[in-house]
């Protein structure tokens, strides 16, 4: 009885050899785009915390203000721009590429918000202050395009003053 040899090329194992690459070769295009997305909405997210937690620290600041500075325009004005400070060094801290464009400290008294240090009335103090953070971010991959200006993010945060 005379047998043929066993074919090794019609083993199933032989045939998909390389398939695994040809998958990949048609998949990656797909899946760079939205590991490059995933990254941007976490950095967009990442940012956004580190903007908040700034503008919480200077608005904790400008809530323990004394009363007597916060009823003096000059006190008042220069304790509303050691909380921008505040808030700009906590950025350059954690992110020193971030551009800080806009820190704003308001002193709130009933339904008047306006800068602190700037016509606040002398007889009564504030019942809130609140800081206001705009920053540009930029993408650091360069795929995304910020234009340029880059994605603005702000964030607000009010605090009721300690001094009432």
């Amino acid at each position: 009885m005379n047998r043929l040899p066993f074919n090794t090329s019609s083993r199933p194992m032989n045939r998909q050899a390389g398939v695994a690459a040809v998958e990949l070769a048609l998949l990656l295009p797909i899946l760079i785009p939205f590991l490059i997305l995933g990254y941007f909405t976490v950095s967009i997210f990442w940012h956004y915390t580190m903007v908040q937690k700034a503008a919480q620290d200077a608005t904790r600041y400008l809530s323990t203000v004394p009363v007597a500075e916060m009823l003096t325009p000059g006190p008042a004005k220069a304790a509303g721009a050691l909380a921008a400070q505040i808030a700009t060094r906590e950025i350059a801290e954690i992110s020193p590429e971030t551009v800080v464009s806009d820190v704003l400290a308001f002193c709130i008294t009933g339904n008047v918000t306006i800068n602190c240090g700037s016509g606040l009335a002398t007889t009564t103090p504030p019942t809130a202050v609140r800081v206001t953070l705009s920053i540009a971010m930029f993408d650091p991959s360069g795929f995304i395009d910020t234009g340029w200006n880059g994605l603005q993010i702000t964030a607000n945060y009010t605090m009721r003053y300690v001094g009432n």
